[in-house]
């Protein structure tokens, strides 16, 4: 049984519960976790960002002394997986979507035989045409990742699907009417700005270690933030009741809210199963930068209505994300697109309509990164009002001060309000950086303004459940 620590937290500070055994060393990672017996695995991935799978032969690899199981399209579980949207085979049987795919797992006795008997893997791939813009994606004649039956299909009963090509997502928020709104603007400004992927940087790569115990139940390590969902991830694609499967929580290091999706731990359960041996899985970075699931590309055309006097009127936006080849890493489908309601920023505008798409690309598949949606989309408003500032003669400050929100103003999402001090927060950071002093040559001096909503939640806990989840 674990420690138990009792904190006293009036008048003073409380130590991190887990702070002594990480800053000694004691703490345990996945990659950390002894089992004995064990093999590890190492996957062999695609070079292609499309292409279909004419053949594959494992017997090279199979042959390789030391080598226990090569698992395939042709022996994996034809299930198709994912957090929420279940749009990805756990190992592609035709046809692979972007460069870095598994197409295989090796389990042998350590990790430089499982990597010498992938390589030896034989496969011959017909390349496809491939799109890597979700701009591009959307047009009629872009190569089509998955046929919208298939789209449907997957999706969930909270997801909008649109008739569009290669889109698995809308979302559309408006208030007022913004084609009255910009006939009413003096100005009107249009831009389009561009953000890439970005990896989380966490310091831990994605790691996993799967042992069946005798009685069949499948215990799982994982550099993973969430131990339920993984469980009904996880008893998904291997087609096993949830009482089958124990997550044993460890300590996680680094997460950024990447270290949520499933991984490669399908992959390291399957082969414990089929070889009767404890199987670890670690991600080297390479791999990480190639198949982890990153924040989300993005596309956004804003434009913004004003009149002479610098008073915003209306605002669209179209905010494209770039989900890569699958869903499959989103805790939810539409993960990102209430983010694009920032696109409108923190004005008061009373003409806005937003549009938000996740659109499929032979890119990395993406998942979830803080604040979701939002860097993105803050950022295009946000260097759009600076243009347009610019442009009217106005100083960035005052056009922000000017057009600030106020109490009980509704955003694009329908929500009001409260306790708005968006003029003093503006009028402080503009105090603390010396906004009207003179600068010296190469410096320069910006200012933005951006809101976290915070989400109400709750949050429950009961000694059942925790055993039922991880057992000591």
């Amino acid at each position: 049984m674990a420690a138990t620590h009792t904190f006293q937290v009036v008048g003073r500070a409380v130590p991190r519960v887990d702070g002594e055994a990480k800053v000694t060393g004691a703490a345990r990672y996945a990659a950390d976790v002894p089992r004995p017996g064990m093999l590890w695995a190492k996957s062999l991935r695609s070079p292609h960002p499309h292409a279909r799978i004419v053949r594959l032969d494992a017997t090279p690899a199979l042959a390789v002394p030391g080598v226990h199981a090569v698992l395939t399209g042709a022996n994996a579980p034809p299930t198709l997986i994912g957090r929420a949207m279940h749009d990805m085979p756990i190992l592609p049987r035709d046809r692979v979507r972007f460069a870095g795919e598994m197409v295989a797992v090796v389990a042998a006795e350590d990790p430089d035989v499982a990597e010498e008997a992938a390589n030896r893997i034989e496969v011959e791939y017909e390349p496809l045409p491939a799109v890597f813009d979700p701009l591009a994606a959307l047009q009629p004649t872009a190569p089509l990742l998955h046929a919208p039956e298939a789209i449907r299909a997957a999706a969930t009963a909270e997801q909008t699907v649109p008739d569009l090509h290669n889109a698995l997502s809308i979302a559309v928020w408006a208030k007022g009417d913004v084609e009255r709104g910009f006939a009413e603007a003096d100005h009107v400004f249009e831009h389009t700005f561009r953000t890439q992927v970005q990896h989380h940087g966490y310091v831990e790569p994605h790691a996993c270690v799967a042992d069946v115990d005798a009685d069949g139940v499948v215990h799982v390590w994982a550099s993973n933030k969430v131990p339920f969902a993984l469980r009904r991830y996880l008893a998904r694609a291997l087609d096993l009741p949830l009482e089958r499967i124990v997550i044993h929580p460890l300590a996680v290091g680094g997460d950024f809210g990447g270290k949520g999706s499933f991984m490669d731990a399908p992959h390291c359960a399957l082969l414990a199963q089929r070889t009767g041996r404890p199987v670890r899985m670690v991600m080297t970075y390479a791999e990480e930068l190639q198949a982890a699931n990153p924040r989300h590309a993005a596309v956004i055309t804003v434009r913004t209505g004003v009149r002479r006097d610098g008073t915003l009127v209306a605002r669209q936006a179209r905010v494209v994300y770039n989900s890569g080849a699958y869903g499959a890493f989103k805790p939810i489908p539409f993960i990102n697109l209430p983010g694009a309601g920032e696109a409108a920023g923190e004005y008061r505008i009373p003409h806005v309509r937003i549009e938000a798409l996740h659109v499929y690309t032979n890119t990395v598949p993406c998942g979830h990164m803080r604040g979701p949606g939002e860097p993105q989309a803050v950022w295009a408003g946000e260097s759009q009002l600076d243009l347009v500032a610019r442009a009217i003669g106005l100083d960035p400050l005052a056009f922000r001060l000017r057009n600030a929100l106020q109490e009980g103003d509704v955003s694009p999402h329908g929500h009001a309000y409260h306790d708005v001090h968006a003029v003093e927060t503006l009028e402080r950071a503009a105090a603390a950086a010396d906004w009207d002093a003179p600068r010296g040559p190469h410096r320069g001096r910006g200012i933005a303004v951006a809101v976290k909503h915070a989400q109400p939640a709750r949050t429950r806990c009961s000694p059942a459940a925790h055993w039922t989840a991880a057992s000591c």
